[in-house]
């Protein structure tokens, strides 16, 4: 999952010619695409918000998801993240982080 600066969703980042590399900011060696890629998400699951459990989402540099729950590591799906979305007793969104994509030049 990837979104540009604006936050709206795109699919840019899959591409051949962007890429998500650590570099340090005004590094000549990669451009800066504009585009963002989601990284990690911190899910409430409960139904009041002074009560309940924190689970952390992490993606890894490929296509898997850490589920961090406690002391239990699970990987998961891409797909599983996207169902992050709140009801009753599941997880809910509660903070994400994006990573930029830049392209190798």
């Amino acid at each position: 999952m990837a979104a540009q600066a604006s936050g709206k969703p795109t699919d840019a980042a899959t591409s051949e010619e962007s890429s998500v590399v650590d570099a340090a900011p005004g590094s000549e060696d990669f451009e800066d695409t504009g585009m963002y890629e989601l990284c990690a998400v911190l899910t409430h699951q409960g139904r009041a918000a002074d009560a309940g459990h924190y689970v952390a989402w992490v993606k890894d540099k490929g296509a898997s998801w850490f589920k961090y729950d406690d002391d239990k590591v699970s990987v998961h799906t891409e797909e599983d993240v996207k169902k992050l979305s709140g009801g009753g007793d599941w997880h809910m969104a509660y903070l994400l982080q994006y990573r930029r994509v830049r392209s190798l030049e």
